[in-house]
């Protein structure tokens, strides 16, 4: 057990009129924001909780989850930001999964579980918490299945925020918008990254990101290269960026493109790999079209074992929970195997693809990502998702599911220069109309079975 002073309350002391928190409720200081955690933390446990119970919350990006967040590491307890978007029946899954007694929810608290209700009182106390108890429960992306939920600490969550600021600088002022919803990770990580440095989190004002950056200010901001192309094809694109000083992309390749038209613009553009199980960063490095994704940050460790990515470090979460038990994947030198395929190019990590979606075509092994790379530098495609389909003479045939301006000639040329000619799809969909996401990532179990579908 190591106990601290709590960081929310070292960070009044230290920042106390900074701006902590903006958002549609309006906006607090540290100062403010550490006085209403304090009377927010004794009203939980007039309540009925209690240490090491789980608190769930089923809502958007609101004042009430970062409140929430802060009370249950002064209590002891476990947060649990779950999507809204969740089908009924998966979410009462998770909270049962999760062992999720209270819950606070933006609508109808579900059935099972018993409903917290905040308060908006101001107290002050130093209170003292201990770093290696778990705090949050954090779902990964479940791109391919059922989610997990991995464990962290307050000791890991700051360590990731550290390790953040090697590559991403952030300070006193600096507002970095909460685009990312805070049941993912890189939502979750934008808290303790501003924590540590005195910068505001910046709750979204409005339904539009353009708008959300030219009301707010934003200086620091996370998002895919799609939501970036959008930006910069907009009239205004020079007004909307202005105050924007750090862009950390996500999402994949960036097409060259891309980076040609944010030569003008005075940004510090970023790309980064990182997981649910690692806080989010693992490592960060310069935007660029060779499909790098940086150095390792500081207190992380990375290496190729087998083709497969490995990671180890402070920031490395407890273990994955599930019905009262934590599972720890980890070996005897606490090495996490990603499943994902990776190599080094100098110092810096390249990122391959998922193990697990490599298919068998013809006696030829086919990795679904190499192919969307070269589809999303084409001109014109925002997305691209490759899926197997069966075949009786080669076994499976990758089919692309495309989104943009149609033009499959175009990419069939690109990709037989850049690409072995077995691994060129046989056919290409169109994107489906309800987009097929499953939060930040694109489902692939979704998007094979819009293929299914559309093949009959």
């Amino acid at each position: 057990m190591t106990r601290i002073v709590c960081p929310l309350h070292s960070a009044a002391r230290r920042w106390g009129d900074a701006l902590a928190l903006c958002g549609p409720e309006g906006q607090l200081t540290y100062e403010a924001l550490d006085g209403r955690v304090t009377a927010l933390t004794h009203h939980l446990s007039a309540q009925g909780v209690r240490p090491g119970e789980h608190l769930g919350y089923l809502g958007s990006n609101r004042q009430e989850a970062v409140l929430l967040l802060f009370a249950a590491l002064r209590l002891g307890a476990v947060f649990v930001p779950i999507s809204p978007r969740f089908p009924d029946d998966q979410r009462d899954r998770l909270i049962q999964e999760l062992d999720i007694r209270w819950c606070w929810s933006e609508s109808t608290p579900p059935t099972g579980v018993r409903a917290l209700t905040l308060v908006s009182g101001q107290g002050a106390e130093a209170w003292q918490v201990d770093t290696e108890r778990p705090l949050t429960l954090v779902l990964t992306s479940g791109s391919s299945g059922h989610p997990k939920a991995a464990m962290h600490n307050l000791q890991q969550h700051l360590a990731a925020a550290e390790g953040s600021h090697d590559q991403t600088p952030l300070a006193r002022g600096d507002r970095w918008l909460l685009s990312l919803p805070l049941f993912h990770i890189g939502g979750m990580a934008i808290l303790f990254r501003c924590l540590t440095c005195g910068a505001t989190m910046v709750l979204p004002h409005k339904t539009d990101l353009a708008s959300n950056l030219q009301s707010q200010k934003i200086t620091h901001l996370s998002l895919v290269t799609t939501q970036l192309m959008r930006l910069l094809e907009r009239k205004d694109a020079e007004q909307v960026l202005a105050s924007v000083t750090t862009l950390l992309l996500g999402g994949g390749p960036i097409p060259s493109q891309l980076l040609a038209r944010l030569k003008p613009y005075p940004l510090k553009v970023l790309t980064s790999y990182g997981m649910t199980e690692m806080g989010s960063q693992i490592t960060t490095g310069p935007a660029n079209d060779q499909g790098l994704s940086g150095y390792p940050l500081a207190g992380r460790q990375v290496r190729i074992e087998a083709g497969l990515i490995e990671v180890r470090g402070d920031c490395r979460f407890m273990g994955y929970y599930a019905n009262g038990a934590l599972s720890q994947p980890f070996d005897a030198d606490g090495w996490f195997a990603t499943r994902d395929l990776g190599v080094f190019v100098g110092e810096q990590l390249k990122v391959l693809g998922r193990a697990d979606n490599m298919f068998i075509s013809g006696g030829e092994n086919v990795q679904p990502e190499a192919i969307e790379a070269v589809l999303k530098r084409c001109d014109g495609v925002e997305e691209a998702v490759v899926v197997p389909v069966a075949d009786t003479e080669f076994g499976q045939l990758p089919v692309a599911v495309v989104k943009g301006s149609w033009q499959p000639e175009l990419w069939e040329k690109r990709l037989l220069k850049k690409l072995p000619r077995f691994m060129r799809p046989r056919r290409y969909l169109p994107w489906p109309s309800d987009g097929h996401h499953g939060g930040l990532k694109v489902s692939r179990k979704a998007m094979a079975e819009y293929v299914s579908r559309v093949d009959g």
